[in-house]
Order: structure tokens, then sequence, then C-alpha cells
């Protein structure tokens, strides 16, 4: 497997952020290389060959055009993160590019929103997209890439995307904290206030629930071959936890967020992972979807 990452550029504010990223997770050797990679849409293509009879030399012309600018972009992330990328232009569906491009790296990075972010909304993002359909970890980025991670939180649920996602973790932030939480559900807690349940009664239920998610979060760690020397552990109770999650991103001020793809439940496959998505949607720093 090449331990390298496929960035992908609309040219867009985010996108740059997304290619800066990459370029200093290579710089800190994190992964061994990096590639730009800028996919012209064969669809606007042809819907411009219709509409104007675009001659071949124009299309060559942009075509040298946007190799121009990726070279521009490469030299000027270079110069800000100590890593020149590698460049691309392909033309073809952005979507099916990047899956097939994305085979030939481990990671694929991406900014949160492209040059359309309105269009975006309405149709999906890339980001989506191409979370449904790779098998490939995806790292969308939402902030300036100043420096390398300080804080990362991991969002845990015992399964074996949750033991991958930590040593992504690791691997991304090497001199970042590492902060591991598990969110156990209280999915009857609301229902036995409003019934009328005794208070003592329902705290017992969160203790108990508290205990056995200590316990497996302990046998879970036990189990892990990585430095947990820089590893927080943390165990909370939540009756939704994406926000959950979020909520301890802000207070930690974490700069990426790591989260499997899947969780154990079936529902949780065929919807893709409620967690995921809304991370992806709200959480105000990097995320990266291990799987």
């Amino acid at each position: 497997m090449n331990r390298t990452v496929l960035s992908a550029t609309d040219f867009s504010a985010d996108a740059r952020q997304a290619a800066e990223r990459a370029a200093l997770l290579c710089a800190a050797g994190a992964m061994a290389g990096s590639t730009l990679l800028h996919v012209m849409q064969a669809s606007w293509l042809d819907s411009v060959r219709r509409l104007v009879k675009l001659p071949a030399e124009a299309e060559a012309a942009m075509l040298a055009e946007a190799t121009a600018k990726l070279g521009h972009w490469a030299s000027e992330i270079g110069a800000r993160t100590g890593f020149v990328p590698q460049t691309g232009v392909r033309i073809g569906s952005v979507v099916d590019t990047l899956l097939r491009e994305a085979e030939e790296h481990e990671l694929l990075a991406l900014g949160a929103r492209g040059r359309h972010p309105l269009r975006d909304f309405a149709l999906g993002t890339t980001a989506e997209h191409l979370l449904r359909r790779t098998r490939k970890p995806l790292l969308v980025v939402r902030r300036p890439a100043a420096s390398g991670y300080r804080r990362v939180l991991v969002a845990l649920d015992f399964s074996p995307h949750s033991r991958t996602a930590l040593e992504w973790a690791v691997r991304l932030g090497p001199l970042a904290e590492v902060h591991a939480l598990h969110v156990f559900e209280m999915p009857f807690e609301g229902m036995m206030h409003y019934s009328g349940v005794d208070t003592a009664l329902v705290e017992q239920y969160r203790r108990e629930a508290h205990a056995e998610a200590t316990g497996e979060m302990r046998r879970f760690i036990a189990d892990l071959a990585i430095d947990k020397r820089r590893l927080h552990t943390e165990i909370a109770g939540g009756e939704h936890i994406p926000s959950a999650l979020q909520e301890r991103a802000l207070a930690l001020d974490a700069d990426l967020v790591v989260v499997g793809k899947h969780g154990k439940s079936i529902a949780e496959q065929l919807l893709l992972g409620s967690v995921t998505l809304h991370l992806l949607a709200q959480c105000p720093c990097d995320v990266l979807v291990a799987q």
C-alpha cells in the first residue's frame, strides 16, 4: 500500500487548505507523498462543446491553464509547508475519477466546501458522495493548516472501525494529545424521568451503564499496540451521540475528530452512520472518517 495522500482540488479556498494539510502530513512523516489532483468535469466540457463548438486548441489551452495553476499551487504549498506535492489534471466525472485515482493512495483529502457551496448543499456534498462509495479513509478539512494537529478526538464504539480510527489518530497527530471518547446512549432516561421513575433508580441505571462502558474501554485499550502515554480515555453518557461528540470537540478545542465509517449495528451501516454524517455536516474542525 502506498503511504500517500490524494488531495482533490477545485481551486477553492477549502481545497487549498486540504492540499496544505496533506503536505504538512507528509512533511511530518505521517504520509510519504502527496498528489494534488484537479478533475475537469466531462459533462461541463461536453456542454461547452455543444454551445460554442469549442475547438480542440481551446480545450488543450484550458488543460494547460489548469496544469500551470496546479504547478503554481504546488510551489506555494511547498514554500509554506516544506513539502511539494505532485500534480495531475484529469477529465471525467469528478466522483468517479477521484474514486479511481484514490485506489493508488492510502488516504483521500478534500475541503469541506467547494467553489459552489449552495449547489453542493442542494445536490449532496462531494465528500458524502465519495464516502458512500470509497473504501479509503477520507479526511475532510475545515480549518487552515497552520501547523500539525495538537488535539485529536477519537469517537469509539469498540468496533473494529474504532480500532482503525484510533490508529489513524495516533498516526496523523504524532505530537498531539489524543482523546478517546466513548459516549454510551441513555435511550430511556428521558422517558424514565417523564414517567416519574425514582431519581435514585435513574442514577443507578446511569452508574451501571458507565461502569460497563468503563470496563469495555479498559479491555479495548489494553489490546491496542499504540503508545498509551499520551492517550486520554473518556466515558460520557448522552441521548444523542453526535451532539455529545461535537460538544466535546468544542470543549477540547480539538483540531481533528476521527470516527469510523460504520458502527456495530446493521442500521448504522445502512444509513452510512448517523454519527459520521452529523460530524461531516456540523463539526467545527477537520474530520477523518477511517475504515
